[in-house]
């Protein structure tokens, strides 16, 4: 990791799925690898239960997204890196497109205004740094599995950024040799694994975020934004309907 001279640096951090990425970048990767024959088709059928739970609203997204990584870890056991590394860029090449446009205009901006920009996200790590990249991005981490002997075994390289995004962004500003500029500093996520996150930074921003996050941006005065259609919605005080199961 190559250190920052700059000793004063704004950061802008990103949670990925669902915040710019108007999907799951470890949903369409199990997918892309059942298409292509790389995971049994079961894989799909052990998903199903949960994905129509949560699409008909009787059960919530983390319930649905659990089950995937769940089936992600047990059917990666002993597939070539090569393939799913191959399938990986596919998929990537189809789906890089499919962002928020609030989020996108954003990274665009605190580029240009000079933000080092990380991307934190729990889906692999090899389909968050072409994501990232793709969209200029600075550094970006994902959860990592190990390889021996061109196979993936299953087991974690590395899991920081799944378990607790602020020890993990802490952690990259130290190996870069910076002092952040914490009070200029931007995170932006949706859900409440993002909260330790936004809670570093003197500009958190919640986007389209879940019921806990929204819970707590708005005991904390933070701000939200709510993209639908081709409307963005800053919002200051508000109302909400917080279903429990959602």
């Amino acid at each position: 990791m190559t250190k920052i001279k700059n000793k004063k640096v704004k950061i802008a951090a990103f949670d990925i799925d669902g915040t710019i990425f108007r999907s799951s970048l470890l949903i369409e990767l199990v997918n892309g690898l059942v298409k292509e024959g790389i995971f049994l088709k079961k894989a799909h059928q052990e998903i199903e239960d949960d994905y129509h739970a949560w699409l008909n609203r009787i059960a919530n997204y983390d319930t649905y997204i659990n089950k995937v990584a769940e089936v992600y870890f047990k059917h990666i056991v002993g597939c070539k890196s090569k393939d799913v590394l191959k399938i990986g860029k596919v998929v990537m090449d189809r789906q890089k497109k499919k962002v928020y446009r609030f989020t996108r205009d954003l990274v665009e901006d605190l580029k240009k205004d000079g933000y080092y920009l990380i991307a934190i996200s729990g889906s692999p790590v090899f389909m968050v740094k072409d994501f990232a990249k793709h969209l200029g991005f600075d550094m970006a981490f994902g959860t990592a599995l190990k390889i021996e002997k061109g196979l993936f075994t299953g087991e974690f390289a590395q899991r920081d950024s799944y378990n607790n995004k602020s020890r993990l962004l802490m952690k990259i500003v130290d190996e870069l040799g910076i002092s952040p500029d914490w009070k200029n500093s931007v995170a932006v996520g949706d859900s409440a694994t993002d909260i330790s996150m936004l809670e570093l930074v003197g500009k958190p921003i919640a986007f389209n975020p879940d019921g806990i996050l929204v819970d707590h941006a708005k005991k904390h005065g933070w701000r939200i934004v709510v993209e639908r259609k081709n409307i963005v919605y800053d919002i200051k005080k508000f109302d909400f309907i917080h279903y429990k199961n959602q």
